[in-house]
């Protein structure tokens, strides 16, 4: 729901009443620095812990949980250099509750962490006009995150990439755009084991119907896929599948400010059940 929120707020914050609504000032930039925060709560009732950022993800951790349930703060700073090119960066943490079975006296327990995530650096490059498409491509690097798995938390660095590639358009009254993308994980070598978390590969779509001059109605899909996970070089689980759909509504509250609300269903037992999400674009 992020993307559609950006391609929202570029079109109310660059689109005037004066100007003729086209896909050459719909996308138009303008110099500067804009924000994002997004908090998110995640719930689910399968044994998995995520990542949320830059995309879903099941990381490494070995626990088995029967249930969790994740409130994500991510801020994202984008400066616009020029109209083809900005720099971007990305930092959140989460607060869990995580509940499980104690495997020697079988008592319902639960375990409540505040953890730092992770810190992400990268770009967006938007090409020139294809027909009535804007090209866009962003690549992100993690400067650091923060992981654990059973008795150990350690900081990694540099150790996961993600690259992204879309094709944005409209056609009254629908702001619309396609992507896929790759994301790399290197192996995490822990105090117990090397654990490989496996890499992804995505593709979705998104769109925002503009129902009026500042609300509009974002649905989204998203089919990802993150390969086997390695402990020590010995595979311990299948090919994941996470699907998910989404719907919200973004409210433009003048031509710098705007608020989204959106929700996230997760299709198959591997992803997480639900993430409710609540974002601010603020231009600066």
């Amino acid at each position: 729901m992020k993307k559609i929120c950006l391609a929202f707020i570029v079109l109310v914050g660059c689109v005037f009443a004066s100007d003729e609504l086209n896909i050459d000032n719909l996308f138009k930039k303008q110099i500067g620095l804009r924000s994002i925060t997004s908090l998110s709560l995640l719930s689910t009732g399968n044994a998995y812990s995520y990542y949320l950022y830059p995309n879903i993800g099941v990381n490494g951790d070995l626990n088995v949980w029967n249930d969790t349930k994740q409130l994500y703060l991510n801020q994202t700073f984008i400066y616009t250099i020029t109209p083809k090119f900005d720099i971007l960066i990305s930092g959140g943490g989460n607060y869990s509750r995580q509940e499980y079975n104690n495997i020697i006296s079988g008592a319902f327990t639960s375990k409540n962490t505040l953890n730092f995530d992770s810190l992400w650096l990268g770009f967006i490059y938007t090409a020139d006009n294809i027909a009535d498409f804007i090209p866009q491509l962003k690549f992100q690097t993690a400067i650091i995150q923060r992981e654990k798995t059973v008795m150990q938390t350690k900081n990694f660095y540099f150790q996961s990439q993600n690259l992204e590639a879309s094709l944005r358009g409209y056609s009254d009254p629908v702001v619309y755009s396609i992507y896929t993308g790759f994301g790399y994980n290197q192996t995490r070598k822990f105090k117990i084991a090397k654990i490989a978390y496996g890499n992804s590969i995505y593709i979705g779509g998104n769109l925002s119907i503009i129902l009026s001059p500042k609300i509009t109605l974002d649905l989204g899909a998203e089919q990802r896929f993150q390969t086997a996970q390695k402990i020590n070089g010995i595979k311990n689980s299948e090919l994941r599948s996470i699907p998910t759909i989404s719907a919200g509504s973004t409210y433009s509250i003048n031509q710098d400010t705007a608020v989204s609300v959106s929700a996230s269903l997760g299709g198959s037992s591997a992803a997480p059940d639900a993430i409710f999400g609540l974002s601010l674009w603020k231009k600066f």
